[in-house]
């Protein structure tokens, strides 16, 4: 089973609970966490590439500049880093949406723990996609 294990995983959103939250469970299972609050921070963290990064999970609703926004530049700049995105507010047209834009995987909060973590060793397998379907019984 691929894990997140030695991982590198950039989490951007503006809710510092949030991020204090998924960083705390996210090292917890052997991933190396970095946080920002903004899309602008997102970037650089990315642009300067102090250190690698395998994985994004980036909120949309943010201040100033959205979280599309950031997946946009990340499809053009950084093609083969995949994304996560994590929201409150999402429609079905909206995961459509950010799918078609590139995203890896699209879960909505609040997310299990289990869930993230099964969608991040899918991403981390090859395996992109949604939510694991439920299982049969």
């Amino acid at each position: 089973m691929v894990s997140a294990v030695n991982k590198s995983i950039l989490i951007v959103d503006n809710d510092p609970s949030l991020l204090r939250a998924l960083g705390k469970t996210l090292s917890g299972a052997g991933a190396l966490v970095a946080t920002s609050q903004s899309v602008a921070d997102a970037i650089e963290v990315l642009s300067n590439r102090r250190r690698q990064i395998d994985l994004v999970i980036a909120d949309l609703r943010m201040p100033f500049v959205t979280g599309m926004t950031l997946l946009h530049v990340i499809r053009e700049t950084f093609p083969a880093l995949p994304v996560i995105v994590l929201t409150g507010f999402g429609t079905p047209k909206l995961k459509a949406e950010c799918l078609r834009q590139g995203a890896t995987a699209f879960l909505e909060k609040p997310v299990a723990t289990t869930q993230l973590l099964a969608a991040i060793r899918r991403v981390f397998a090859g395996h992109p996609g949604g939510p694991e379907p439920a299982p049969p019984g």
